[in-house]
């Protein structure tokens, strides 16, 4: 199932949106600091099945910008960071983290990226231990656990991913 692009009535409702101060709020107050994680946590609605699962095991926020308007959240964050044309030029974005709560959008940690790119990148990821694509938990009930923890209290976040690298150990990198 390909990925449906925002038409040019959607960019003009994200453009508005980002602009918005009132959707703005509503955005940030859907995002968490987690202690010692780099990654700014979403803590609204998650994809699932019916979305994206097929193709990159769902678990990605989901932001409501405008009626019957819905968008990826960290798209979204991203629009935000560089603007709508940047967005429609971007096919693909891909977090250096691989984790699909993630919002947290800067150069090092968010990059433009193809299909091809994200596949190599999840091939080498998944088989590291502190990779989130390591997680024994499938994509979208990790997302859905971890979201809740942080909607209850981002330090129970930090504490289920040092349990999850006790668990998994931890595989230090050569260069």
């Amino acid at each position: 199932m390909p990925v449906r692009r925002l038409d040019d009535a959607g960019l003009a409702a994200v453009a508005a949106a980002i602009t918005d101060p009132a959707v703005l709020t509503r955005y940030r107050a859907k995002v968490a600091t987690v202690p010692g994680s780099e990654c700014l946590w979403w803590t609204g609605a998650v994809a699932g099945r019916s979305d994206r699962e097929r193709t990159d095991g769902g678990g990605r926020g989901r932001f409501w910008y405008a009626p019957g308007r819905v968008i990826i959240a960290h798209r979204f964050a991203y629009a935000v960071m560089h603007g709508v044309d940047a967005l429609a030029e971007a096919r693909l974005l891909g977090h250096r983290c691989h984790n699909p709560l993630c919002q947290r959008i800067a150069p090092d940690h968010v990059v433009v990226s193809s299909a091809a790119q994200n596949r190599c990148e999840w091939s080498v990821q998944r088989r590291l231990p502190y990779s989130p694509l390591a997680d024994p938990r499938a994509p979208r009930r990790r997302a859905r656990e971890l979201r809740d923890l942080a909607r209850e209290d981002p330090q129970l976040v930090a504490d289920d991913l040092a349990r999850l690298q006790e668990l998994l150990g931890e595989q230090l990198t050569l260069w």
